[in-house]
């Protein structure tokens, strides 16, 4: 496995704040020429380090004004009814996280919704109908304090080294 350097991980970083900038303006970040960045960047793409490129949308200018936590209990702990839950989630859009959890539930799904119909919509016709759920409880989001994608690579002050 390919171990990271500062300089990967300061790409990491940019990268994450603007994915859309150029190669010859990371490698004026990274104080190295176009081409070992380019290379650097193929190489993290290549190992997985970065899974992917996304624009990241505001859901209230789609509409979607509603967000809201479940968490949700199987019947019993079974191979067959994770899996079966699991594709389940992964085919419904108004889900845009799901987690398997320790503790009093066993998954953490989060919704993004246009409002309260469409969330009872979700739980009466689409989630209920598994009969392998035991319980579901949800929480709504009142405020988004924050809400961001990136995971800090290398900080603030190893920067100066580069």
């Amino acid at each position: 496995m390919y171990m990271l350097d500062q300089t990967d991980f300061l790409l990491l970083d940019e990268l994450q704040r603007d994915s859309k900038q150029s190669i010859k303006k990371l490698a004026e970040k990274v104080k190295l020429s176009i081409t070992p960045v380019h290379e650097r960047v193929k190489r993290l793409e290549t190992l997985g380090v970065i899974q992917r490129y996304t624009a990241i949308v505001t859901p209230k200018a789609l509409g979607k004004k509603l967000i809201a936590y479940c968490q949700v209990k199987l019947l019993r702990h079974n191979g067959e009814l994770f899996d079966e839950f699991e594709r389940y989630i992964s085919t419904l859009d108004e889900v845009l996280e799901a987690s398997y959890m320790a503790g009093p539930y066993d998954f953490l799904l989060k919704l993004v919704l246009n409002d309260m119909e469409e969330y009872q919509n979700f739980v009466v016709h689409k989630i209920s109908k598994l009969e392998i759920i035991s319980n579901i409880q949800s929480s709504f989001v009142i405020q988004e304090i924050k809400n961001t994608s990136i995971i800090k690579c290398l900080p603030d002050d190893n920067k100066k080294l580069l």
